[in-house]
């Protein structure tokens, strides 16, 4: 949460989400925070969609002590006009596929609406995350213009990274 309100006082109080603070390359839920602390939703169209592909391939270690590699489920998918791309899970997947077809060429150029869901679970961990509301957004919704397009700042990104290497903070996909 980036916000909060003490309605005792009637009084707003600024707070910083963390994960706000490391140049993530991926879009996130705090990236969808306003400066309230309250997540919005935001309409945005495909620009491009591909593989997602992690630098290292994860794999899990079974009963017998040998290592296989996990499947990647996952698709990164760009915004038209936004900085980061967001990796999607098979949820998002299901719910695309249900909007516009099963073909991913069939995607690009739609709209879709984004939101933070606070029930998503990462393992036995309920964490939040993005999701797609399921049905096409109305034509009179505008796009964002938000944070996201915010260019990068290469040396606040590079002390960022030294920052979460000596943290010991992993990216996605990682091991």
């Amino acid at each position: 949460m980036q916000g909060a309100s003490d309605s005792s006082k009637g009084v707003v109080v600024s707070r910083t989400h963390y994960r706000k603070l490391l140049e993530n390359e991926y879009l996130g839920q705090w990236d969808l925070m306003d400066e309230s602390g309250n997540c919005r939703e935001v309409v945005v169209a495909i620009e491009k969609v591909e593989p997602y592909v992690p630098e290292r391939k994860q794999r899990r270690k079974m009963p017998d002590g040998s290592y296989k590699d996990v499947p990647n489920k996952k698709l990164k998918i760009t915004f038209v006009g936004k900085r980061k791309p967001w990796l999607s899970g098979p949820a998002t997947h299901q719910v695309l596929r249900s909007l516009y077809g099963p073909y991913k060429e069939d995607w690009i150029g739609k709209r879709v609406t984004l939101y933070v869901d606070s029930t998503v679970m990462y393992g036995n961990e309920k964490t939040g995350g993005l999701r797609l509301r399921p049905e096409k957004p109305a034509v009179r919704v505008p796009t964002t213009t938000s944070a996201l397009d915010n260019p990068v700042d290469n040396g606040k990104s590079e002390q960022l990274a030294r920052a979460r290497e000596t943290a010991g903070i992993r990216e996605p996909g990682e091991d």
